[in-house]
């Protein structure tokens, strides 16, 4: 079975899919909420946090950026924009110094097309990964409603 960090050794890969290596230092902003690109990250060592930007278009409030999540070596962001070409949803930082592989997503994807053994592993672990997301923001989702529906 293959995982997304495989793929970078991979040779059918590697003559398909351009992507670039890059060390991100600690404190370091790697994506930013609406930047616009299809690429995909993978980390290859470090911790980086996921923010959400809240009270960005409002006069009345301040700007906030609470994280979402917190990925390490092995985990990947960006997905998202890969498939739909949206621009990006949360902004993303270092919180540890990290080796970020930046990977491009329509090249991706145009990869899974022309081999889909190799695509079927990667999109299981793309899958299972926006599973997983998608129950923890259920979990917090319900969390909010429940102090909200305590407050009335």
């Amino acid at each position: 079975m293959m995982n997304l960090n495989d793929l970078l050794e991979d040779p059918d890969f590697l003559q398909l899919v351009p992507f670039s290596k890059a060390i991100y230092p600690a404190d370091t902003v790697i994506l930013n909420t609406a930047d616009e690109s299809q690429d995909v990250y993978f980390i290859l060592s470090g911790e980086v946090r996921v923010t959400a930007s809240l009270g960005a278009h409002s006069d009345n409030l301040e700007k906030l950026e609470p994280a979402l999540a917190k990925l390490s070596a092995g985990d990947f962001f960006g997905e998202l924009a890969m498939f739909d070409g949206e621009p990006r949803s949360a902004g993303v930082s270092a919180i540890t110094d990290c080796e970020i592989a930046k990977v491009d997503g329509a090249a991706m994807i145009t990869f899974m097309d022309k081999y889909p053994e190799k695509g079927y592993f990667v999109m299981r672990e793309l899958f299972m990964n926006l599973v997983l997301r998608m129950r923890q923001n259920n979990s917090r989702t319900a969390t909010v409603l429940e102090l909200y529906l305590q407050e009335k």
